[in-house]
């Protein structure tokens, strides 16, 4: 029974960090322990063909927020908030999330966990509530400053159990005549995957895993940093399997929490669930470890790039959809949930599937776009180019044909490639600014020791921010 007068729903946004679609049991994987997601599966929508526009952090959170390209917005990397004259600056420079379209809509809301897009120690702009991880997000376990609401508080523990806890009590700030947004963003599968990493309860829950859903391991040629996938043990392999399933698990309790949270305060039934994650995450697979960013060339496999997305709510059926979708399709898809009207000369990206939620059809293209500084992609159900400027290599797969992306067939097919980059550049034309725009922006000296590995003459700061 509602508890309020505005019949809008509460929307509950979950941002994970780095899980991928496959490391949970909805998408078939049997032997990681996700009971909550699997029933949020089973009770609504799930995405077989969902997929993150920028395979890294920072750009991908921000294309599900605000709807629009990392060309649009001129973030095209992960930001290391722990270097002052990057965490100190507001990276969407005055660019609508959001937290302000929901806002500015009669939404409460409130983030509490991640944001990873400058000014964390800050709450974003139009935020009624902020839980937040200042500077560098660090370790899942141990002692670590956070701020709430503008204070900063000491906490010793689970990063993902306080950021539940900041969830709740979120949930008990809601004025009762107004319906809410919450993003929750999670850290748990980021790395370090290594099992000391997390808790011991959970990974004992792995030890005799067979693991059997990871293919077994060969290093890409396009890894080459120690300790980043050519030098691992077995012993160093399973290591980073137990700790990342785990993670897994520890984000499916802490869901639990929340939703059991939700049946307590009677807001259950009037909120809306998206359960997904910035990016995909390799664990092995592809030959490495991580995402676009773990090798060199930087990639755009599928392992990198899908996400799970789950989205349930009482007014929804329970079903599975197969349409290609992405992170800016489902920032269209909350403003339409809550009612909010975006300007109609503004340039987004991406399109509300709303209506698949309803179990009602839907005319969908499913041609999607994606890049990662001066790369570019373009994706349909059978063919995927990948276009790195300005002189590769190139890459195009036909999925159909070849889904692990192990044949790369871009000199055998011309004809195919042609119409493809062509239509890639026709939506680039559309969604980028020339300020900001992956081919263009100054780039970043690398500041942290994974870019600093991976130096190899042009590519040096390959792809980082405008600065």
């Amino acid at each position: 029974m509602s508890r309020r007068r505005d019949k809008r729903p509460n929307i509950l946004l979950f941002l994970s960090d780095d899980h991928g679609a496959w490391a949970t049991g909805a998408y078939g994987n049997e032997a990681v322990q996700t009971p909550t997601l699997d029933t949020l599966a089973r009770l609504g929508t799930r995405f077989t063909r969902a997929y993150t526009p920028t395979p890294v952090c920072s750009p991908a959170r921000a294309c599900l927020l605000t709807g629009k390209t990392a060309s649009q917005v001129g973030i095209h990397d992960w930001l290391e908030e722990a270097v002052p004259e990057i965490g100190r600056r507001d990276w969407l420079d005055g660019t609508r999330t959001l937290f302000d379209w929901l806002s500015e809509a009669g939404y409460h809301t409130g983030l509490s966990g991640k944001w990873h897009l400058g000014q964390s120690h800050l709450p974003p702009s139009g935020a009624d509530y902020h839980f937040g991880l200042p500077g560098w997000q660090g370790a899942h376990n141990g002692t670590y400053t956070y701020v709430r609401n503008g204070d900063l508080v000491e906490l010793t523990g689970n990063k993902s159990s306080f950021i539940t806890d900041h969830a709740i009590e979120f949930l008990d700030t809601v004025p009762a005549d107004k319906p809410f947004f919450l993003n929750v963003g999670y850290i748990a599968t980021h790395s370090p995957y290594q099992q000391s990493a997390h808790d011991p309860e959970l990974t004992r829950s792995y030890q005799d895993c067979a693991f059997a859903e990871i293919p077994p391991y060969q290093p890409h040629a396009w890894v080459k940093n120690e300790g980043g996938g050519n030098d691992l043990s077995d012993q160093d392999l399973r290591d980073r399997y137990i700790g990342y399933y785990a993670a897994a698990s520890e984000i499916d309790d802490n869901l639990t929490r929340i939703i059991g949270a939700l049946s307590l305060r009677m807001m259950y039934e009037d909120t809306i669930i998206i359960y997904t994650s910035d990016h995909g995450c390799a664990i092995g697979h592809q030959g490495f470890f991580g995402k676009g960013n773990s090798t060199r060339p930087l990639n755009m496999y599928d392992i990198s790039l899908q996400v799970p997305l789950i989205v349930t709510g009482a007014k929804f059926p329970a079903q599975t959809a197969q349409l290609n979708v992405d992170h800016c399709d489902t920032f269209h898809t909350i403003c339409e949930l809550a009612g909010v009207e975006l300007p109609r000369d503004e340039v987004f990206a991406g399109k509300s599937y709303a209506p698949v939620l309803r179990g009602q059809g839907l005319r969908w293209d499913n041609t999607r776009y994606g890049e990662y500084g001066d790369l570019r992609m373009i994706r349909d159900k059978r063919w995927k180019l990948v276009w790195r400027y300005p002189e590769g290599p190139h890459d195009l797969f036909d999925l159909a044909a070849d889904p692990d992306e192990r044949h790369n067939i871009f000199a055998q097919q011309p004809a195919v490639v042609s119409q493809l980059k062509a239509r890639l550049d026709e939506y680039y034309a559309r969604h980028e600014s020339l300020q900001k725009s992956g081919l263009r922006v100054k780039q970043l000296p690398a500041h942290n020791s994974a870019n600093e590995a991976w130096r190899d003459g042009r590519r040096e700061a390959r792809g980082l921010q405008q600065y």
